[in-house]
């Protein structure tokens, strides 16, 4: 590897139903409560050596050294955001897709295959998922291995090859973490 190409995990993390809070809060007030959800999540990279490398509108997108570092702030991630504050009282959902591989980085950017693949994963998760593909599931260690649960065989547009989608037992209510929806029920 060159020296701006490494393997890294790349995680895009974003708040489901945002058109709802707009609607429900209005121009003013929503976002207020995104920034305030997009705060929670970059709050939990600094403990797993994240690396944000952009927002881009309700979304971040960070990197992480290893798979298992990306794991342990995405269950972070869902908690803290589970159990945030926020403006109206009402909950806020995000939902976190993330693949390891190798990436070119430059001027504090990261581009390739990898990257594409992660964003393409985190389009298939629905509100408070994680999901991860193979290469994923093939580095962590045995014990958060186990928590995963191969979801289904996915294709990606310009893919030749099927990936194997895994989701993240995060939390205990096990059936939420098992459902894939259509991409309404994903992004609003």
């Amino acid at each position: 590897m060159s020296g701006n190409q490494q393997k890294l995990a790349v995680l895009f993390a974003d708040i489901s139903g945002s058109s709802e809070l707009y609607e429900r809060l209005g121009d003013e007030r929503a976002p207020q409560a995104i920034a305030q959800c997009v705060g929670i999540m970059t709050g939990a990279l600094p403990a797993w050596q994240g690396t944000l490398v952009k927002v881009i509108g309700d979304e971040i997108m960070c990197t992480f050294p290893s798979a298992e570092q990306a794991f342990h702030a995405a269950c972070a991630m869902q908690r803290l955001v589970e159990n945030g504050r926020y403006q109206d009282g009402s909950p806020m959902h995000i939902r976190i897709g993330f693949h390891f591989g190798e990436v070119i980085r430059e001027s504090g950017d990261v581009f390739g295959d990898t990257v594409n693949i992660a964003a393409r994963v985190a389009a298939k998760t629905r509100a408070n998922q994680i999901i991860v593909t193979q290469a994923v599931v093939d580095v962590l260690p045995p014990a958060l291995r186990d928590k995963t649960r191969k979801l289904m065989r996915a294709e990606f547009k310009d893919k030749p090859a099927q990936f194997d989608i895994f989701v993240v037992v995060w939390s205990s209510d096990e059936k939420m973490n098992q459902r894939v929806g259509t991409s309404a029920q994903r992004k609003s």
